[in-house]
């Protein structure tokens, strides 16, 4: 067992991206090939089931879709100890 602890946890803001590939016409598969991830990857962080690491919080903000959009509408900063709670991440 580690006794190292994130500061923070980044987790998708489902609807805000969401909205965007919708806007698009794509698919979530079309989104997840467009930013390199696998189909299974994406949505897994989609459902906020994983954390946002910090290659993919780059893709998402050079996305062509997602261009403009703030970083705080991308994604939740959550303190590390809130989202390693069991029921923190979802």
């Amino acid at each position: 067992m580690s006794c190292y602890r994130r500061p923070f946890t980044y987790l998708l803001r489902t609807l805000r991206v969401s909205q965007e590939v919708d806007r698009h016409h794509l698919t979530q598969a079309d989104f997840a090939a467009h930013l390199g991830l696998s189909r299974s990857y994406w949505s897994q962080v989609l459902h906020r089931h994983r954390p946002l690491t910090p290659m993919v919080r780059q893709c998402l903000l050079h996305s062509l879709y997602l261009q403009g959009i703030p970083e705080d509408e991308l994604w939740d900063l959550l303190p590390g100890d809130l989202a390693d709670a069991p029921g923190g991440a979802r």
